[in-house]
């Protein structure tokens, strides 16, 4: 009986696998997991049918798969998140166990994650039932393994970080790393050097057996952290087939043979150069299409549903990082029903003066640039000089005098309204009159300076109130033009400038340069409660450093030929202003913004020491009032959602905005 018994025994010991058998993790995908409506465009149970090039990104994170680290550079909005961050997280809790954790950008990522997405993910999945105290605090307290920065199961946990926090992170070691973001953290820590640095040594532990998820939205090219990750590994693309010639291609957005000719998505425009995209209730159809690099046929939006599962990953590159893997994915790719290539084309045209081939706004197209393409902006800034602004003084032109014959040869139309914008310092006014004909082509009518203390009202700032009410501008042709509106500048003498602002109910407004705002707008109004405290209905904030980008460009780019209309912004300025006036403009230099840890933020316009720039500052404020007048002009007059600069100039030639000769 002993005998059998030791027999039975040993053969159910030979019949012990040596070696664990694991589901994969995109199967395990498909058998556990859900989407709610809420928190997907298609609810339901999860397939890769629908994303198969995250399929192989996933199925990296198998135990027996001996890639370590997995890269991939990304645009936005195209289910990375759901796809492969959630599914390997979930994987790493129910099938193989481990330590892991997940760092991100900023506290508030975390909160939404986890609250909204992550608890969600382990509800459906029906993985709560693994989660579990390992350490219980004192009797009637919350279960510690199961928090919003913690969860606790057998075999393993999940933490949850932000990049600024490296000494939590330094306290445990893990065998799974999930980076999301990583272009948004600092690029060194303090005492900690390299953030990936900092994260692979929390794996060192597992050497042997650790997974890292590095992703981002690529942002600065000369700071990107995901692009050096990227070009680290293997640079793989996702090949798909054309449906008319079957030749294997990446979707880029646009392309170019050595012969000049391009490929990639295509449109046509109207006779506007707006494009021509799908309106169903107005029965248009899209001209947007994607041309093959190959054989020039087109395919449409909707033919991903056919292409895109014939795809696959090529590498195009040996990775110089052992064990490392990278991936490079954009919206082109998104199947029917998310962002289309119809959209594309509507943020392109919104970023790119497609009429006049170059960028109509700086931010859309840094945006455009990193969320659709999935593709680092690189800084960049042309500075100024005498010799090259100078060029613009026009024969004929004479200050304080609106030429409007020139204009009307040059634009197609006299200028449509003045503006002006006061430069405040210590003892002097600074005043810039500018006009504008239709399409935006700038004229410097008046430039010069009111001398006095300004901080007291008998002296200059009376001077300027009898100019601002009374001066009348003469055009060539006997218009007769009163000035707009008037921006001045707060950054002297500030309370001054807001008592100043303060005889005025209308037409004269504060405003204050700052070097960037969020989204890249001209303007915004100062905060409600600073506008109550200083007693102004409005005062704006005005970026400086988009406009003077804009105007540099205007300088160094624009081209324009005597028997053709000027470019719109193309500037113009009196002959007989003086050289000192043109030197403003190179008083100004671009430098490059890094925080203490040597992280690059971005590219301001700086002040030369002891230089003067105020003519400079000016050009921006009168930019920025242009825009102001002509905004509120579209919403209150012409009722329309936002500034619409063709409705605008269409509108000002009806002759609102001066008087005719008696």
């Amino acid at each position: 009986m002993l005998i059998d018994d030791i027999n039975f025994l040993i053969e159910r010991f030979e019949n012990i696998p040596i070696a664990q058998n694991y589901e994969t993790p995109s199967h395990f995908a498909e058998r556990v997991r859900r989407l709610p409506k809420e928190l997907s465009p298609f609810p339901g149970p999860f397939r890769f049918s629908r994303f198969p090039y995250f399929k192989e990104i996933v199925d990296n994170f198998h135990p027996s798969n001996p890639i370590q680290e997995v890269v991939l550079m990304k645009g936005n909005q195209l289910g990375s998140n759901v796809s492969v961050l959630e599914t390997i997280m979930l994987y790493d809790i129910m099938i193989d166990p481990k330590p892991q954790c997940f760092i991100t950008a900023d506290a508030e990522l975390i909160k939404t994650n986890v609250n909204t997405r992550i608890e969600t993910m382990i509800n459906i999945a029906g993985a709560r039932r693994l989660i579990f105290a390992q350490a219980k605090k004192a009797k009637g307290s919350h279960n510690t393994g199961d928090t919003g920065n913690a969860k606790e199961y057998p075999g393993g946990f999940l933490h949850f970080y932000t990049s600024k926090n490296p000494d939590r992170l330094r306290q445990n070691s893990y065998q799974s790393a999930k980076a999301d973001e990583i272009d948004a953290f600092k690029k060194k820590l303090k005492s900690e050097g390299s953030v990936v640095e900092l994260i692979r040594n929390r794996t060192d532990a597992y050497v042997k057996k650790r997974k890292i998820y590095w992703a981002s939205t690529p942002l600065v090219d000369q700071t990107s952290t995901i692009k050096e990750l990227f070009l680290s590994g293997d640079q793989r693309y996702f090949y798909v087939p054309c449906k008319h010639c079957g030749e294997f291609q990446p979707l880029v957005w646009h392309g170019k043979h050595d012969t000049g000719e391009t490929y990639g998505i295509v449109w046509d425009n109207d006779k506007n150069f707006n494009p021509i995209i799908a309106v169903p209730e107005k029965g248009i159809k899209t001209t947007v299409a994607y041309k093959c690099k190959f054989c020039g046929g087109l395919m449409y939006n909707h033919d991903k549903e056919v292409i895109i599962p014939k795809g696959k990953w090529v590498p195009t590159a040996e990775s110089k990082t052992p064990g490392l893997v990278s991936y490079h994915l954009s919206p082109l790719y998104n199947p029917p029903g998310m962002f289309s290539w119809d959209d594309f084309v509507k943020a392109w045209a919104e970023c790119w003066d497609i009429k006049n081939n170059r960028i109509k706004d700086k931010e859309k197209y840094r945006t455009f640039r990193n969320t659709k393409q999935g593709l680092t902006f690189e800084e960049s800034g042309i500075n100024l000089s005498y010799d090259r602004v100078i060029l613009f003084r026009r024969h004929g032109f004479i200050r304080g005098k609106v030429p409007n014959d020139l204009a009307v040869k040059d634009t197609g139309s006299p200028i449509l309204i003045l503006v002006c914008s006061v430069d405040v310092q210590k003892n002097n006014l600074f005043i810039d009159v500018k006009g504008y004909s239709a399409g935006g082509a700038t004229w410097t009518i008046d430039c010069f300076s009111i001398d006095g203390d300004t901080a007291q009202f008998n002296g200059p700032w009376d001077e300027l109130d009898d100019f601002i009410g009374n001066k009348i501008y003469i055009g060539t042709d006997g218009k007769q033009y009163h000035i707009a509106i008037t921006l001045v500048d707060s950054g002297w003498n500030t309370e001054w400038v807001y008592a100043y602002a303060l005889r005025h109910s209308q037409g004269v407004y504060v405003c204050k340069g700052q070097d960037y705002i969020d989204g890249g707008e001209t303007f915004k109004l100062f905060k409600q409660t600073t506008l109550k405290g200083i007693g102004l209905g409005q005062a704006f904030h005005v970026n400086t450093g988009k406009l003077k980008d804009r105007i540099s460009n205007a300088f160094m780019a624009l081209q324009w030929v005597d028997n053709d209309f000027q470019p719109s912004w193309y500037p113009n300025f009196a002959d007989d202003f003086r050289d000192d006036y043109f030197k403003n403009f190179e008083a100004e230099e671009k430098v490059e913004v890094r925080d203490r840890f040597e992280r690059y933020l971005r590219t301001i316009w700086k002040q030369k020491n002891g230089a003067t720039n105020h003519y400079f500052d000016t050009y921006c404020y009168n930019l920025a009032a242009l825009e102001i007048w002509a905004n509120d002009w579209c919403r209150q007059v012409l009722k329309l959602q936002a500034v619409d600069w063709q409705a605008f100039w269409e509108s000002a030639k009806e002759g609102y905005f001066y008087e005719e000769q008696n």
